[in-house]
């Protein structure tokens, strides 16, 4: 009779799920109850369903999927190697998904994504796993931003569009098969942030492509778009680039005006707008420009390019003083910031490079934040896309480098995994160094083409002087074929009333630079601060 009980009871279990059987739960067959592992196996029917698929052959395996029940991510990690190192398994796409799943729960979730989107043939992973994965990283989890894969299109339909766009944006579009870039585009919401984001890009790319009309208007449109994270005052200063572009020199300048001090990118646009008036052949207000522009205390801010500006604009009116008084600014100006980018193209590593870098873990960076170090690094390295994405990859792999160690260090306690978890620790080191190296490369890369242009400017610079000299020399000749000694106004030498003067030869407020007025009229020329 009490046979015949027992074998009901355990009938019973078996009926009510087949879990119970599947557990092998001795315990709970020969007591005739379920187990609380039991419950929690029950209660969690995708890893159910996995173990099922698995089919667990040994003790250490059944310890394993025990830790999963239990949602025991940790001892469940730990278990892996000596459940499944070296077993048929291990090598296949759902045990492969099942170790990066692991990895990511236990706050390796950038290792974990990586080797899951690595996996060669996805659909061949197990549904359970699938699921697993689903039900703890959605498509808002900034590790999307970070995971720098070949994207396969089967994780959209897991992941959702969301994800395919944060990994995708890490790529430049800039370069890309406009056709292509169309459809990118169209495959994300309307009014999303990732769809601002193609559109900003195919801006950029229509325009290098020298098809501004198109590019303008998909600007237009974008600067009124919901959930932009385009900088307005880039935009701005983008819309004056494409008018300047095309020709439209008035329209560009009042765009470039729009830029307020306070932006990062007012400098920027004062440079080109006096580029602007120079192309109208108004050297008279790329003077007034310029002279802000080369203002002594700029330094760092303002590019090597200003001062080309200003001694281009100076020839123009004969400003001959004025043009040897810029070029011998250049030194004191940017000899400094010269030398420190050929030090950069041989070692990168210097001081003021790690502290960008630790700025730009932070967020955006500014010159006025940087300090004196904004002169002895690359002119665009702060707003540089790429270096920030290295720089906060490296921040991402470097505190899953920190719980590698971590995790190292726990599991001396739990077996011999010793030599396994030192060598995930390495790994993940490795990576983060790698990362690091890559942005130090980055800013040597940065390095060498800003002293490129530099060189360029210079060379620029050299056929000014040489175009003044002929001036002055054609000047002499003229006056002594005349025979008279009189100060040309204009010329060097010149020392009346309407020699060129400024405000802040002497001390000057902030608020009255990239105010001066300049009137030139036969070559000479006098300059006042607006009232």
């Amino acid at each position: 009779m009490m046979l015949v009980k027992s074998l009901t009871v355990a009938s019973l279990v078996l009926g009510a799920h087949s879990v119970a059987f599947a557990e092998d739960d001795l315990m709970s067959i020969l007591e005739g109850k379920t187990s609380q592992a039991a419950a929690q196996f029950v209660e969690s029917e995708e890893v159910a369903k996995l173990k099922k698929a698995v089919n667990p052959s040994t003790a250490e395996q059944n310890i394993f999927f025990q830790f999963l029940v239990e949602k025991n991510y940790e001892k469940a990690l730990f278990q892996w190697a000596t459940a499944f190192n070296g077993s048929s398994f291990q090598q296949t796409e759902t045990g492969k998904a099942l170790e990066a799943f692991l990895n990511y729960k236990n706050g390796l979730k950038l290792t974990g994504v990586e080797a899951l989107l690595n996996i060669s043939a996805p659909e061949k992973i197990d549904s359970t796993v699938i699921s697993l994965w689903k039900e703890n990283l959605n498509d808002k989890d900034p590790v999307w931003g970070m995971a720098q894969v070949t994207w396969k299109p089967y994780w959209t339909q897991v992941f959702g569009v969301g994800a395919e766009m944060a990994v995708l944006l890490q790529k430049n579009y800039v370069n890309e098969d406009i056709a292509a870039l169309t459809e990118l585009i169209k495959k994300t919401p309307t009014d999303s942030v990732e769809r601002n984001l193609l559109q900003w890009q195919l801006v950029l790319n229509l325009g290098i492509r020298g098809d501004a009309g198109k590019a303008a208007q998909v600007l237009a449109h974008l600067m009124k778009a919901k959930n932009n994270p385009i900088d307005k005052d880039l935009m701005t200063i983008t819309a004056g680039r494409l008018l300047y572009q095309n020709g439209f020199l008035d329209a560009s300048i009042q765009y470039y005006k729009k830029i307020g001090k306070k932006s990062d990118y007012w400098f920027q646009a004062q440079e080109e707008m006096a580029w602007a008036f120079m192309r109208k052949g108004e050297p008279q207000n790329a003077i007034a420009i310029t002279k802000t522009l080369t203002y002594p205390h700029f330094k760092g801010w303002v590019g090597i390019e200003s001062y080309l500006l200003s001694s281009f604009s100076s020839l123009k009116v004969c400003d001959y003083p004025h043009v040897l008084e810029t070029m011998k600014a250049i030194k004191p100006q940017f000899g400094e910031h010269l030398v420190a980018l050929e030090k950069l193209t041989v070692d990168p590593n210097q001081p003021a490079v790690t502290n960008l870098m630790k700025a730009l873990s932070v967020g955006p960076v500014s010159p006025e934040k940087l300090g004196k170090d904004a002169h002895m690094i690359p002119a665009h390295a702060s707003r540089d896309e790429v270096l920030t994405l290295l720089v906060k990859r490296h921040a991402y792999l470097t505190k899953e480098s920190e719980l590698a160690e971590q995790l190292y260090a726990r599991s001396l306690t739990f077996g011999n995994l010793q030599g396994q978890f030192e060598t995930l620790k390495n790994q993940v080191q490795t990576r983060a160094q790698m990362t690091q190296g890559a942005g130090l490369q980055r800013v040597q890369e940065l390095a060498k083409s800003e002293l490129e242009d530099s060189k360029q400017v210079m060379q620029r610079l050299r056929i000014v002087e040489v175009e003044m000299i002929q001036q002055v020399d054609s000047a002499s000749k003229f006056i002594k074929n005349v025979g008279t000694t009189e100060s040309k106004m204009g010329s060097t030498g010149s020392t009346n009333k309407y020699a060129m003067s400024f405000a802040n030869d002497k001390e000057i407020w902030f608020d009255e630079l990239s105010n001066f007025k300049v009137d030139v009229k036969k070559g000479c020329a006098k300059a006042s601060v607006k009232e």
